[in-house]
């Protein structure tokens, strides 16, 4: 019997995944193989876009960005890290007194390229109209990818800090007044529609710094009113690898799909009763690996704000950036 062909994949391990991971999924006709989880997410994106893996979890606005430039990487419906980026957006109490007074400041983020960084921008151009050229920026870490000339100042730290290690620095100058503000990665899922999580804990090292925004009301009603529901992590794979064996990419997200419903072994009950919640709010499981009509706005939104932002110069159609088979399900 002829070997059955080696797919390499790399995930940041989680409940939606582990059960993939730990082979209880098994894929027919071919051997999925784990390279593990030991680059930080920001190394591992960089890594898959050097082209190290067949399949990996992957930075959204970062996957539109090579896929502007021509990279060929496509897509599935199968999303990691979502919620709103608003309890990511940290300030130092009693140096602002509301979101408008960030025009004019300097505001840090750990990449300017960074999903979760595009989302808190087009968060703040939307509800407050603080357009990315209203502010001059400072970025603490190293970017995985930015293809175009940027619209803004910007000034980074030199050297950057390793992979992971971006945040102390940015709440360190928000605390002392230098930056009005910082946008890092954080909560996500359940704990950044209600809270109550685990906010990354280097930000508030620092005297003073926390969330700029961190009402849970209006939070959900933010959700519930845009109907958009950022998507920071997805899964992507090599069109090269698609095109050699044509059946893979059905056989992935139905994989996908089955692991995400073995998730609940998985969960602390804690976990069980966020996501419980998260679906409540929503109306629909965000992590069912269908793409819906909220995921197709939600991704709409972020290539807005990319332009916006300068990374990326136009609108990259959904049928671009998925795999064919990503229309072919319940959404």
């Amino acid at each position: 019997m002829a070997d059955k062909p080696k797919i390499t994949f790399s995930t940041n391990p989680n409940p939606r995944n582990r059960a993939l991971i730990d082979g209880l999924v098994p894929i027919e006709g071919y051997e999925l193989e784990y390279v593990g989880d030991k680059y930080t997410p920001g190394e591992m994106h960089y890594r898959f876009v050097q082209g190290e893996f067949d399949l990996a979890e992957m930075s959204t606005a970062t996957l539109m960005r090579i896929k502007e430039k021509g990279q060929r990487f496509r897509a599935l419906p199968v999303f990691f890290q979502r919620g709103p980026r608003q309890r990511n957006i940290f300030y130092c109490e009693g140096k602002l007194n509301h979101p408008s007074e960030l025009k004019g400041k300097q505001i840090g983020c750990f990449r300017y390229g960074a999903t979760a960084v595009s989302w808190a921008r087009g968060f703040l151009l939307d509800e407050y109209d603080i357009k990315t050229t209203d502010v001059s920026w400072f970025v603490s870490g190293k970017e995985v990818y930015i293809g175009n000339e940027l619209p803004v100042k910007v000034e980074r730290l030199d050297p950057p800090p390793p992979f992971g290690q971006e945040k102390a620095r940015l709440s360190q100058l928000v605390s002392e007044g230098k930056l009005a503000a910082a946008l890092v990665a954080g909560d996500s899922g359940y704990t950044g529609l209600f809270g109550g999580g685990s906010l990354p804990a280097v930000m508030g090292k620092f005297p003073g710094v926390k969330p700029l925004f961190d009402d849970t009301d209006e939070i959900i009603r933010y959700v519930k009113r845009t109907r958009i529901y950022p998507i920071i992590h997805i899964m992507a794979m090599k069109e090269e690898t698609a095109e050699r064996f044509p059946d893979l990419p059905a056989k992935l997200i139905e994989a996908f799909r089955e692991a995400n419903r073995l998730a609940p072994k998985y969960f602390t009950p804690k976990d069980a009763e966020g996501y419980a919640k998260e679906r409540d709010v929503l109306g629909y499981d965000p992590y069912d690996c269908v793409l819906t009509d909220s995921d197709k706005k939600s991704i709409q939104a972020l290539n807005r704000y990319q332009i916006e932002h300068g990374l990326v110069k136009k609108e990259i159609p959904l049928e671009s950036l998925f795999v064919k088979e990503a229309f072919n399900g319940k959404g």
